[in-house]
């Protein structure tokens, strides 16, 4: 089975390996969304090349791209290992704690507030005698006006939360839900993008090998785990790189 759609995405693979100078026939296996050495987040790739030597790379853009020419390729993929399914219920419950609802409305508050300050010192009339003191006032109101939206979109549209259902897992933010359903799902990992920003990604392969992540926001870590034994349990290979 050919996992790679056209021409231009292989082309768009090798000149990426090209780039980081990496010969894909030198390639004997790989590992894909696990943890290496003292890297951690989401999209690792880890090459074990013919020679010995080991390659780290995270192909975050081209990570399906990059995943379906290693596939057609026939190298092997060393850590992906299909789960037995069994007979459980599963449970519709959600992952979410206190902080993530108390985080969304002091980032809100905080902002709002800022804006109104903002808004009360730009009606001022501007004095010729403190023209540093204008200029840093405009100078604050474009970083405003920049940060603003940026928050507020990493706050109500990348943020998830997360929940069992029957049928799948429910991601759902302030403006759209989405249901991944158990049985399109071939690999998942729970993982943290840095030790200091404990933020927890979830990222996934689908039934076609096609990769997808999601931020999670608030989920307390512990979850992780929870979650990664009740999907194995479904015959998804599920990881928890958060709680090893």
């Amino acid at each position: 089975m050919n996992y790679t759609q056209n021409e231009t995405e292989k082309r768009k693979v090798e000149q990426y390996f090209s780039r980081k100078k990496i010969n894909p026939e030198d390639i004997q296996s790989f590992c894909f969304m696990q943890n290496y050495k003292f890297r951690v987040g989401p999209s690792i790739l880890i090459l074990q090349l013919r020679s010995g030597k080991t390659k780290m790379l995270r192909p975050n853009k081209t990570g399906t791209e990059v995943l379906h020419y290693l596939l057609d390729k026939q190298i092997p993929f060393s850590n992906y290992t299909p789960q037995a399914k069994q007979a459980v219920t599963v449970p519709e419950k959600s992952y979410w704690s206190i902080w993530n609802i108390l985080f969304d409305v002091f980032c809100v508050a905080v902002l709002l507030v800022l804006g109104y300050m903002m808004l009360k010192v730009f009606l001022e009339e501007p004095s010729s005698e403190y023209l540093a003191k204008d200029i840093a006032k405009y100078f604050a109101l474009i970083i405003y006006m920049i940060c603003f939206p940026i928050v507020s979109y990493y706050l109500f549209y990348k943020c998830h939360s997360i929940r069992t259902g029957h049928e799948g897992l429910v991601l759902s933010n302030r403006f759209s839900k989405r249901v991944l359903p158990y049985d399109e799902i071939r690999k998942l990992n729970f993982c943290i993008f840095s030790s200091k920003q404990p933020r927890v990604f979830i990222e996934l392969i689908d039934k076609d090998f096609c990769y997808h992540r999601y931020l999670l926001g608030w989920m307390p870590l512990k979850s992780a785990k929870e979650l990664a034994l009740l999907l194995q349990s479904l015959g998804i290979d599920a990881t928890d790189s958060i709680n090893q």
